[in-house]
């Protein structure tokens, strides 16, 4: 009982409530006016032109009659103005000009729009500029009117909407109608008008909407247009227009929506369109835009709906854009995008619609995507994304639809897609169902990418100098000493599978070999040292022999003979490289090896190895396998801890080998 009585006093203070608004309530009601409420001036001037209208349209004459216009049909009268609005399709007639001994001053005619009456033939007549009060201008659906649109209507000072739409209307854009300062809303649509925007337009600085859809207009977008500062829609979809976006559009700060779609138009977007802080809507479909999307593009903070699909942009989805936090709907659809999905764009907390089906678009589909807590529709289908798909896509909330067919996907759709209430997975058969086929596609198989290794080997053979010392009396005690050191050169080899696509192997000559014999002796009475110092450094190769004989007491007969080392220089060889297209996926780099090479080469001559097997690197077939061929009858041995020079013979370099392994080991 109590709570009907608290619902009774409830509805009770609400109906009382709205009934003193409506008693108190000052805001101002348009009525309909009477004719009475116009002056004797207004209703015989005003009359004088209607009445020219019933004339030219018969039919509309025979509805029109007497002195009270306020009362006609298609009429309605207001305090300051008559709007008229006629909209019958059996009318026929024409359009009447306007008739002379009328004070167009007094003519009260602010509003005109006339509608589909096909039979209603012959031109826009000139003459309607006369009509100064007139505010707004429709004709629309006339099928049969000519001709083109009229210079003359650059002189109605009032005139604030013009919309002329499917009619026959041919010729070009008035550049005359830039003095139309009241100008704010014209549409021009689907005529067979041709010529250029004229830039003369750019003065319309109260224009708020521009729309010139479907007409047959080239030539380039004016950067004159520019000082457009009240601009908020743009509409030139369905023309001929060329040329590139204009830099200089940036200064219309107050474009809402901008739409080129199906225009010729070309060249990059340009990142100064950034200025366009209110900019919503933009669309780009089906023109000839290329280059990549502007990472600054990222800072249009207003940009809710962008549509560049059938063009040619390129490159890749920039990671930027997840900033764009307004961004409902992008539409990407068969253009040259490439590279990967961006994880960072699950920060598009108000995207609707995703569609970038048609694309070169590669790798997985990023499972951070299930952050988009808006989206209802991601159309991927036709690109080249592979792996499995992520059961976290199940987490958006409100998604509806889901396209991947035409895609590398393995495995089988995830159960909780299959639960989700509502949802539309578009797939190929063999990832659906519990008997899904794909269902072991997803095993991982990780296999090393092969290895290329290219070695290039310089080989410089320089004989060493010939020394010959006599002395008179045989020496005492005799020091030999023979240092040999090698230093082998390092070898980087570095292959890389994955990109970089180049594999580059460098091989670095060796550092430095010297060797230094000393020969002293002590008595009678002759002391002979003899230095012998070889460098030989690669690329390119430089020999320097220095030999000096010191004697302490004139020996009877001293002769030293030395054969100066030929140079020898050889150029360094190119570093080669090898180009390598990189396998799918895994990527595996493989890490830098040392590879040793042979010591450089101190040659000893050794008879009878003429033969060899295979090329020049191979070893002499018969100098055993330690040796190896420099020239048609010279061999090289190395050995551990350093290269033996033997003059002839196997077994002598035998010999030398031992006798330089000792010499080290009591050195060390």
């Amino acid at each position: 009982m109590a709570q009907c009585v608290r619902r009774l006093v409830l509805a009770a203070t609400l109906a009382a409530a709205v009934a003193l608004l409506l008693c108190t309530s000052s805001a101002p009601v348009a009525r309909a006016a009477g004719t009475g409420d116009f002056t004797a001036a207004q209703r015989t001037n005003t009359l004088a032109v209607l009445q020219a209208f019933g004339r030219a349209i018969p039919k509309l004459g025979e509805v029109w009659k007497g002195d009270d216009f306020c009362s006609w049909d298609h009429l309605l009268c207001l305090p300051l103005s008559v709007t008229i609005r006629v909209f019958v399709f059996t009318y026929a007639g024409t359009l009447p000009e306007m008739p002379v001994n009328v004070d167009y001053g007094h003519v009260m005619i602010g509003n005109l729009g006339l509608w589909n009456m096909p039979q209603v033939v012959g031109t826009l007549p000139a003459s309607w500029h006369l009509m100064k009060r007139l505010t707004s201008l429709v004709i629309e659906d006339f099928d049969s009117i000519t001709g083109s649109l009229p210079p003359e209507w650059s002189s109605m000072p009032n005139l604030q909407t013009l919309q002329v739409r499917r009619l026959k209307l041919s010729g070009t854009l008035p550049a005359d109608w830039s003095s139309l300062k009241s100008l704010s809303n014209v549409v021009l649509e689907d005529m067979p008008i041709t010529g250029l925007l004229p830039p003369e337009w750019g003065s319309l600085e109260r224009i708020q909407q521009l729309v010139l859809r479907k007409l047959k207009l080239t030539g380039p977008l004016p950067p004159q247009w520019s000082p457009m500062k009240a601009l908020r829609f743009l509409t030139l979809d369905g023309t001929n227009l060329s040329g590139t976006l204009p830099p200089q559009w940036s200064a219309m700060a107050s474009v809402i929506s901008l739409n080129l779609e199906g225009t010729e138009v070309s060249g990059t977007l340009p990142p100064k369109w950034i200025s366009m802080s209110r900019l919503q809507t933009l669309n780009l479909r089906r023109t000839k835009v290329s280059g990549t999307l502007p990472p600054e593009w990222s800072s249009m903070g207003s940009l809710a709906n962008l549509q560049l699909s059938l063009t040619q942009v390129s490159g890749t989805l920039p990671p930027q854009w997840s900033s764009m936090r307004k961004l409902t709907q992008l539409l990407l659809t068969d253009t040259l995008l490439s590279g990967t999905l961006p994880a960072e764009w699950s920060a598009l907390q108000s995207l609707v619609i995703l569609q970038l089906s048609g694309s070169k678009f590669s790798g997985t589909l990023p499972p951070q995507w299930s952050g988009m807590s808006k989206a209802r529709s991601l159309q991927l289908q036709d690109c080249d994304l592979s792996g499995s798909l992520p059961s976290s896509w199940s987490a958006i909330p409100m998604l509806a639809s889901v396209s991947l067919k035409g895609n590398k996907f393995c495995g089988c759709v995830p159960d909780s897609w299959d639960q989700k209430a509502g949802l539309v997975v578009d797939i190929e058969d063999k990832h659906k169902g519990s008997d899904c086929l794909a269902g072991k596609d997803c095993t991982t198989t990780t296999t090393k990418p092969p290895t290329t290794t290219t070695t290039t080997t310089t080989t410089t053979t320089t004989k060493p100098p010939t020394t010959t010392t006599t002395t008179t009396k045989p020496p005492t005690t005799t020091t030999t000493t023979t240092t040999t050191t090698t230093t082998k050169p390092p070898t980087t080899t570095t292959t890389t599978t994955k990109p970089p696509t180049t594999t580059t192997t460098t091989t670095k000559p060796p550092t430095t070999t010297t060797t230094t014999t000393t020969t002293t002796t002590t008595k009678p009475p002759t002391t002979t040292t003899t230095t012998t110092t070889t460098t030989t450094t690669k690329p390119p190769t430089t020999t320097t022999t220095t030999t000096t004989t010191t004697t302490t007491k004139p020996p009877t007969t001293t002769t030293t003979t030395t054969k100066p080392p030929a140079a020898t220089t050889t150029e360094a060889p190119a570093e080669p490289t090898t180009t390598t297209e990189a396998p799918a996926e895994p990527t595996t780099t493989a890490t830098p090896t040392n590879t040793p090479t042979p010591a450089p080469e101190t040659e000893c001559e050794v008879d009878g190895c003429e033969v060899c097997e295979g090329d020049s690197a191979a070893r002499c077939a018969r100098c055993r396998e330690d040796y190896f061929l420099t020239d048609e009858k010279t061999c090289l041995v190395y050995c551990d801890g350093g290269v033996a020079a033997v003059s002839s013979g196997v077994a002598a370099a035998a010999v030398v080998c031992v006798a330089v392994l000792f010499s080290v080991g009591l050195a060390a």
